[in-house]
């Protein structure tokens, strides 16, 4: 299946995923204890039916040094400091609003990216632009977890350009990278 028919079938089934709540809060909480281990985070603010990010950051504004993407018109992603308190209110290209959009030019210790499907060995199939691959390309050392429902497993025919991530947490547990 072609990746665009494969992103509208995904779409759907994450939009009518049943338990959402239930299923984000498992998420949230593995996602949580993740987290304690790394000091730089870089997570996605989600939009529409993606898994919720907002307990996430939330809880970890206070202790740690969050950074959220800010995607400017040619798809190029950065991180930012979001502005405090922390609104939640997107805008185009889904930024929220930061501190003076200045740009952190550092590797995040853990990156937390949005999906629309994984398969067994944490490959990703994201929205197409390619704004998260460019990224991984740019800062690689960080560890690379996706959030997922566990209905987005699928098939993934990969291209040069996509980076696999490290882990998948879904609401059943963490999925790893074979490395071998």
């Amino acid at each position: 299946m072609e990746k665009r028919q494969a992103r509208k079938i995904l779409k759907e089934i994450r939009a009518n995923v049943t338990y959402r709540a239930e299923k984000e809060d498992r998420i949230c909480a593995a996602a949580l204890s993740l987290a304690r281990d790394f000091s730089k985070i870089f997570v996605y603010v989600s939009m529409g039916t993606e898994v919720s990010t907002r307990g996430i950051i939330t809880a970890l504004l206070e202790e740690k040094e969050i950074y959220v993407p800010y995607t400017l018109a040619d798809n190029s992603m950065h991180a930012v400091r979001p502005h405090l308190p922390m609104d939640f209110v997107v805008c185009g290209m889904g930024n929220v609003k930061s501190d003076n959009n200045i740009y952190y030019d550092g590797q995040a210790d853990l990156i937390i990216t949005p999906l629309l499907g994984f398969d067994s060995n944490c490959n990703r199939l994201g929205y197409g632009a390619g704004c998260y691959d460019r990224y991984f390309e740019k800062y690689p050392n960080g560890i690379k977890a996706g959030l997922a429902f566990s209905e987005q497993q699928c098939e993934i025919s990969l291209e040069s350009s996509d980076f696999p991530l490290d882990m998948i947490i879904t609401p059943d547990g963490i999925i790893r990278r074979n490395n071998g």
